[in-house]
């Protein structure tokens, strides 16, 4: 039988903005190999992908030029699929 959160996409809601499109860029970096969705809404990007996310501050900073926290990320976050893990240099999200 086959495990039915294989398949399952996980990830931030972004706020469109200089944060939103630093998270996208630096996901994309951080989660080669794996399958990226990005939907594109009026107001906000929800960044799906497959099995877990991962998301670096190092990476975007990068982005960003600049340093980043943990609270430049979640207050551009409105929401997230999946279970989520913070700690001092990343966030994941991990489908079980």
């Amino acid at each position: 039988m086959a495990n039915v959160n294989e398949d399952r996409y996980v990830g931030p809601v972004m706020r469109k903005g200089e944060i939103g499109d630093a998270v996208i860029e630096a996901i994309q970096e951080d989660n080669k190999g794996r399958d990226i969705i990005i939907e594109e809404h009026e107001s906000y990007f929800r960044i799906k992908v497959e099995g877990e996310c991962l998301l670096r501050f190092e990476t975007v900073g990068d982005m960003l030029g600049s340093d980043v926290a943990s609270s430049d990320i979640e207050s551009a976050m409105p929401a997230f699929e999946g279970f989520i893990r913070v700690s001092t240099d990343q966030i994941r999200f991990l489908s079980k």
